[in-house]
């Protein structure tokens, strides 16, 4: 495994070509990356030998070619009532154990949407402590799954350990882990274990790209729509999203929706922005239909308004289990003034009350009103306070006049 660190070392380190030079043989990567012919390789590797990145992936392919590819995903062996032991006295690990490590390290950090048969764990799901543990067994093995050190990069990038984590990922991404190749976009985007760098970010990201991964994907179009490193660009910063949102990433197309509901670097639609929306709402991103609504509520741009369709989306989203304060607060009023739905106030109560207990001001003081007009003077003392404390203005004029 150290072998496959220094040669990680010396291959970052020859990397060090601007993305642009590598800018054709990133195009032609693109087609001759699966093929199972020696000789497409090493023709490839004599026309573009002299961009580090890609001819180290070239080569990376020579040396596999007739093997399982490396960034095949890892495949439970087939249930054996006893498992194969190793037969020597050197304390080799049957297959079963390699298995058992990789794993527990591909379930405790693994990204979700990478490697098949894996949920993955959200960066915010990761236990650090947990991950270290299940992962650091995987840089013992003799030959390690890439997407299994991937996942210990992300464990290291968790643990903010970034040199090692740089170290890890770059022999992940060398082994064909589009995760790997994408830890490193971050690493280098963030200027965490290696100097900040968007060029070679994009680079990373687009070999991540190549790779399959879908945060590489969307990373890609973050750098192109915020201008890191490259100009703004509106439709490769779309096409990026898409390409991810392709591969089963929500946010994608919530990101493609905020485009086109902002408008600040393409045409404002709103019908184009709820399309999106709808598409991420669909891969479970339910939030985006608190999006939807409020573009209903208000008939913002070129979608007219249509608050029977608004009051439903912010229904569906509650349903589905989740709670924006300010959703509900939206929500509570339509319901209070009956719009788009039949005026309810015990029912308004009950969506503001989600907000209010959330911390949300004005549900607080809204709640706090409703609860003054029943003549629940105490309690809607206490949330017009909350409100107030929250500098509420209209919370701070209401006790101003009732206390």
């Amino acid at each position: 495994m150290k072998r496959i660190l220094t040669v990680a070392a010396l291959w970052l380190a020859s990397a060090e070509v601007a993305a642009a030079d590598c800018a054709a043989a990133r195009s032609i990567w693109g087609d001759v990356k699966d093929s199972s012919s020696a000789q497409v390789f090493e023709e490839y590797l004599s026309v573009f030998g002299d961009c580090a990145i890609y001819s180290g992936l070239a080569r990376e392919r020579l040396a596999v070619l007739g093997n399982v590819p490396p960034s095949a995903p890892i495949s439970a062996p087939e249930p054996d009532p006893e498992p194969a032991v190793a037969d020597n006295d050197e304390g080799q690990l049957s297959d079963w154990e390699v298995f058992e490590i990789e794993n527990a390290c591909m379930r405790a950090a693994i990204a979700p949407l990478h490697v098949e048969d894996y949920m993955g764990r959200a960066w915010d799901d990761i236990v650090t402590e947990e991950a270290l543990a299940a992962c650091a067994p995987v840089m013992d093995l003799d030959d390690p799954d890439p997407e299994a050190m991937a996942a210990y990069g992300r464990a290291l990038m968790k643990a903010e350990d970034y040199k090692e984590a740089a170290d890890v990922s770059l022999a992940a991404a060398m082994l064909g882990s589009g995760l790997g190749a994408n830890n490193l976009g971050v690493l280098y985007e963030d200027g965490n274990g290696v100097p900040q760098d968007y060029g070679d970010a994009l680079l990373y990201y687009t070999i991540a790209a190549d790779y399959g991964s879908p945060f590489g994907h969307i990373n890609v179009g973050d750098l192109y729509r915020d201008g890191k490193g490259v100009s703004v660009d509106a439709e490769l910063a779309i096409e990026a999203y898409e390409a991810s949102g392709a591969l089963g990433y929500g946010p994608a197309f919530e990101r493609i929706g905020d485009l086109y509901r902002d408008g600040d670097i393409v045409p404002q639609s709103s019908s184009k922005a709820i399309y999106a929306y709808s598409s991420a709402h669909e891969l479970g991103e339910y939030a985006c239909g608190n999006k939807i609504a409020y573009i209903y509520e208000t008939g913002q741009g070129d979608q007219p308004q249509n608050e029977s369709e608004a009051f439903s989306w912010y229904l569906d989203v509650l349903l589905k289990g989740v709670t924006e304060e300010w959703a509900t607060y939206r929500a509570g009023r339509m319901m209070l003034d009956g719009r788009g739905v039949e005026a309810d106030e015990e029912k308004a109560r009950n969506w503001f009350a989600l907000g209010a207990h959330g911390g949300h001001a004005p549900s607080q003081r809204e709640l706090g009103r409703l609860l003054h007009r029943w003549g629940e003077i105490d309690e809607a003392e206490t949330w017009l306070r909350q409100a107030a404390d929250q500098n509420d203005e209209d919370a701070q004029a209401l006790l101003a006049i009732w206390f």
